[in-house]
């Protein structure tokens, strides 16, 4: 009896009625829901809601901006549910793992990718993160100095949360885990984000650093996943964005990640997606990186494969005397994160 239960269970997948690599099945209460606002002005250093939402439970699916008053200066929050300090509290460029001003973010644009895009000159900027909601949500923007805007907003009610191959839980929010200007001394480590009491999956990573020199991205990413010892998401920084010795083809933009600006020598941003690459937590986790590394110490990444209880380093300990010369690095970090619970 249970082999024919599995059997239809795979039929049913096979046939295409049920959530397959995620694919929706289209409900007769799913409505789309759209707004724009076209030469809106926001008066400076004003708090001014964009867009409110009250049918229910649903589903952010694209968010666009353009003109002077969205610019890297820009800020923008979304409440949900009826929150009193929005959870999504994010500047404008970063968050579409831009981290630096017009000046040189210019020179790359157009680009885009799956998730977002940077597709006019003083505008055309967008993304499809999707931003779940269980009752209802408003959308606010401020900017210091204020200016004329251009909005467009779309989503859809009654709207299962998918994100690349997972169907996940109807109670799931994304999250936002910021460090903003920190000021790190060479080999000190930072906390990008921390969830407690949750399961979970990371969604994205940006990370805009600025130093004298590019030596930091000796740094390996490691992650504690519901308690557990340090594991290692990349044996480098610009590994973990999925380049190579120290970005050496320079910017660029694709689906799982990207470089939007390197420049001088030691400043840059970048942005990682998990969307493909699952991160999953049940209980905690713990992103954490590092200014610079020491390489083949008995501090710093593997430099072989070694088997649970026979690595000759440690990531717990403080750092030794530096071996090499490192400099101080300016950090700001987003850690997006979809959380749960069972």
């Amino acid at each position: 009896q249970g082999n024919k239960m599995a059997l239809c269970v795979a039929i049913f997948l096979m046939t295409g009625f049920g959530f397959v690599h995620g694919q929706v099945p289209v409900q007769s209460n799913m409505k789309t829901f759209s707004y724009a606002i076209k030469d809106g002005v926001l008066p400076g250093n004003t708090e001014k809601t964009l867009y409110q939402y009250k049918t229910g439970s649903g589903v952010i699916t694209e968010q666009w901006f353009t003109g002077p008053a969205m610019n890297s200066d820009t800020r923008v929050r979304i409440y949900i549910d009826g929150e009193s300090t929005a959870s999504l509290d994010f500047q404008l460029y970063l968050a579409h793992g831009i981290g630096y001003n017009d000046t040189i973010e210019n020179k790359y644009v157009p680009w885009g990718t799956n998730r977002m895009s940077h597709a006019a000159s003083g505008g055309g900027l967008y993304n499809t993160y999707r931003i779940p909601y269980l009752k209802s949500f408003r959308v606010t923007v401020n900017n210091p100095k204020g200016g004329v805007f251009f909005y467009i907003i779309r989503g859809v009610e009654n709207y299962p949360l998918v994100v690349g191959d997972l169907l996940l839980p109807s109670n799931t929010r994304l999250r936002l885990y910021k460090n903003v200007n920190v000021l790190l001394k060479p080999l000190e480590y930072i906390t990008l984000a921390s969830v407690n009491n949750s399961a979970g999956a990371i969604f994205q990573v940006t990370l805009a650093a600025n130093s004298s020199d590019f030596t930091y991205l000796e740094a390996c990413m490691r992650v504690k996943i519901d308690g557990g010892d340090v594991m290692y998401l990349s044996s480098g920084t610009e590994d973990f964005f999925l380049s190579a010795y120290y970005f050496n083809a320079g910017v660029f933009h694709m689906d799982n990640s990207g470089l939007t600006s390197f420049e001088g020598k030691g400043t840059l941003s970048a942005y990682k997606f998990f969307e493909n690459d699952p991160v999953l937590f049940t209980k905690s986790v713990e992103l954490i990186w590092r200014c610079g590394e020491v390489v083949r110490s008995a501090y710093g990444c593997p430099y072989d494969f070694f088997p649970p209880g026979q690595e000759p380093f440690t990531s717990t300990e403080k750092a030794p005397p530096k071996k090499e010369q490192y400099a101080d690095t300016t950090v700001t970090t987003y850690t997006w994160v979809y959380e749960w619970s069972y």
